[in-house]
């Protein structure tokens, strides 16, 4: 295979949908109840990564021209990533979470109404991670476990300036 030719078959695969994928599948174990922000979104990414979907939610996946031989794969994964979005809320919340035709911009609405404020957050991951202590009957690995999911979700918010 020619490197042109394994370029175009990666480009593809980002936007192709594989028959296994299917619409009505629940792509991540932890389902949104509205106060679960971060955990659930961090899941849902970290499954669109494995399948390869991660650009219609991050913008890097640009909707093609309705005139385009793109557009018509382009919209059977959106639709394909919306109705995981969808499967991914719990019942009774997804039915106040408002329909728009991109994957992206249901992605930005439930991240607007639900991520807590930043710096709010930052806050309280600095006092839980200070207040952090290992419990009487807590195996080392359960502490390292909890203390080390704090850090990784501070880091998130909070990434370590490098210096050039």
């Amino acid at each position: 295979m020619t490197n042109s030719t394994q370029t175009t078959s990666q480009n593809q695969s980002s936007v192709s949908v594989v028959q296994i994928e299917n619409p009505g599948t629940r792509i991540t174990h932890i389902a949104f109840n509205g106060n679960n922000y971060d955990e659930w979104s961090r899941s849902f990414r970290l499954a669109l990564l494995a399948k390869d979907k991660m650009g219609y939610i991050d913008g890097t996946i640009t909707k093609p021209a309705e005139t385009s031989d793109d557009f018509k794969i382009w919209r059977s994964t959106n639709a394909l990533v919306t109705a995981w979005l969808s499967n991914s809320i719990e019942t009774e919340l997804a039915k106040s979470i408002s329909y728009r035709p991109e994957a992206k911009q249901v992605w930005e609405n439930i991240k607007q109404r639900f991520s807590p404020e930043n710096e709010a957050r930052i806050y309280r991951l600095k006092a839980e991670i200070i207040a952090c202590r290992q419990a009487p009957t807590e195996s080392i690995m359960a502490y390292y476990g909890r203390l080390t999911s704090l850090w990784d979700e501070l880091m998130e918010y909070d990434a370590i300036p490098s210096c050039s």
